[in-house]
């Protein structure tokens, strides 16, 4: 659920686009010329704004971007066109558009790319990390990084060229032989930072990332050659993101899934990333679609026909075309232990075992929390009003000695009419986040976990406060960070230099600032003593 602006000229065509995006729960308002478009952006905030190149005015859709990112700087953007105009890529690149659609283009296409361009949120500064073996020098090595700007802008940097590459792709602005040479002397860069990640060579790596990405734009062709990159690999990957299949964040994990086999199986996710990035075409036909697996009937497949892994959209029996998945895995001993993994931290459940495969449920996402956020987000009392279940849910899993540690708004269900709830409760990925970080070559790339995960092995019940308390501010902000590096202040909060970083953006939470302060505080110790005394202080509030 997002707060769309429409800006195109065509009536018909704008009608079109309206009136699609409203069928699926989207807020839609019009424009057709850059200028009605601006207006509105001065009086309105949007989640995304869909425009045509050539529009009527003086003034086209891609400097319409740049003056509306003036206003929002969070706007997320696609930008349209049905003319082959050699500048207008470049200039959408260079303003990080978040993706570019070639008319005359079907309608699945768009809602495909809006769908992409709304889940994808951008990574915080990971944990690349070299730890020693001394577990307690961890949690201060940690912290210190956490604050290192060197390497925030790596992370920004490596992000920025990527999604300028991307674009130009998907508007075939690079041909395949310019888009290789590219990725080539991306994937020297991204080895180096992969290889030797230290601290001491943040700065250099920021710098190279950064004359990558201003080479792509005036659009320098080097001459580097991949050693492990074949043309005929790299025009697999040029096709399946000119048809949509792949998006910013498989890319940013392509060189390390390429280079490095471990980290294939460090998840599920990363292993059908590898192969939905670097598999092989096959011809064969998919031996599972249409067959009913326990009631839920696999419709369409989501990856390669030749991974061993296979994604496919589900539709349940009694709840057609509501967008389940299921996940389809080898019953081999290989895959046993990410089975494992899958169905203890509750993000699958097993539905049955069947022609040698492991057939495993996930839960729509339709239907979460995140995804049926308004895109404006709520006002502090609503928030609070909404979430206020869930707080109470997790106090009766403290009740039964359950703990997690580590939930988000994707793992909160909000069927139609109905309170929220939480669809699992496990501390199995705080668990699984603590082991990383004691890791030499640590990565954790999504970071929902409580804040002292980076010391201490088990979550408490005073850990649940802190991402309740994260939870809390997201939603009054519709899901998303007003600004990013709120993604690592937030599991800072206490110290003075995360406290001024927030301070500008909590006038929205009203009463519930210094409650959210003490919820989230980076120290166990600050919170509240229970979960019900802070609800308790919570219903106070208003």
């Amino acid at each position: 659920m997002a707060n769309i602006l429409v800006v195109e000229d065509d009536y018909l065509f704008r009608q079109t686009l309206e009136g699609i995006l409203l069928q699926f729960d989207h807020t839609v308002a019009s424009a057709e010329s850059a200028a009605e478009a601006i207006e509105r952006a001065q009086s309105e905030n949007f989640d995304l704004l869909i425009s045509d190149v050539r529009i009527a005015g003086e003034v086209d859709g891609v400097e319409a971007l740049k003056q509306i990112r003036k206003l929002q700087p969070q706007i997320r953007s696609i930008v349209m066109t049905g003319y082959s105009d050699i500048d207008a890529p470049v200039r959408a690149a260079g303003l990080q558009a978040d993706d570019y659609l070639l008319k005359p283009f079907k309608m699945q296409a768009l809602l495909q790319s809006v769908r992409s361009v709304l889940s994808f949120e951008p990574q915080s500064p990971n944990f690349l990390t070299r730890l020693s073996s001394v577990p307690g020098q961890a949690a201060s090595r940690a912290l210190r990084w956490f604050y290192d700007i060197h390497l925030q802008q790596l992370q920004e940097m490596r992000e920025k060229g990527l999604r300028q590459f991307f674009l130009l792709i998907r508007s075939k602005r690079l041909k395949v032989s310019e888009a290789l040479a590219f990725f080539s002397s991306w994937e020297e860069i991204e080895l180096d930072y992969l290889r030797d990640g230290s601290p001491q060579r943040w700065a250099q790596l920021v710098v190279d990332y950064h004359r990558w990405g201003k080479g792509l734009l005036q659009l320098r062709v080097p001459d580097t050659v991949s050693a492990t990159i074949s043309l005929a690999a790299f025009e697999l990957l040029y096709a399946r993101i000119q048809s949509g299949f792949l998006d910013v964040s498989h890319l940013l994990k392509a060189v390390r899934l390429l280079h490095f086999p471990e980290a294939r199986k460090q998840n599920l996710q990363d292993f059908c990333t590898y192969y939905w990035v670097w598999g092989e075409c096959s011809e064969q036909g998919d031996p599972f679609l249409g067959i009913t697996v326990k009631g839920y009937r696999l419709v369409s497949l989501h990856s390669g026909a030749n991974s061993p892994v296979r994604l496919y959209e589900a539709e349940a029996e009694y709840l057609p075309h509501k967008g389940d998945r299921v996940l389809c895995l080898p019953a081999t001993k290989e895959w046993a232990p990410l089975l494992e993994r899958e169905v203890e931290a509750e993000r699958a459940k097993l539905l049955h075992t069947l022609h040698e495969h492991h057939f495993l449920y996930y839960s729509s996402y339709s239907m979460s929390l995140r995804a049926k956020l308004p895109g404006n987000g709520l006002s502090a009392f609503e928030a609070w009003k909404l979430l206020r279940p869930v707080f109470q849910q997790v106090v009766g899993f403290h009740h039964k000695g359950q703990v997690s540690g580590c939930f988000s708004l994707r793992d909160i269900d909000w069927p139609p009419n109905q309170d929220c709830h939480l669809s699992h409760f496990s501390d199995a990925a705080y668990r699984d986040a603590y082991a990383h970080l004691q890791k030499a070559d640590g990565h954790v790339s999504e970071f929902f976990s409580a804040p002292e995960v980076l010391h201490q092995p088990l979550p408490t019940p005073a850990s649940d406060q802190a991402v309740l308390g994260r939870l809390l501010f997201e939603v009054i902000y519709g899901g998303r960070y007003p600004d990013h590096s709120l993604r690592v202040h937030i599991r800072m909060l206490g110290k003075p230099e995360s406290n001024k970083v927030f301070a500008p953006y909590l006038e929205r939470l009203g009463p519930l600032t210094p409650l959210f302060y003490r919820l989230s505080h980076s120290d166990p110790g600050q919170r509240f003593p229970d979960l019900a005394g802070a609800i308790g202080a919570l219903d106070a509030a208003f």
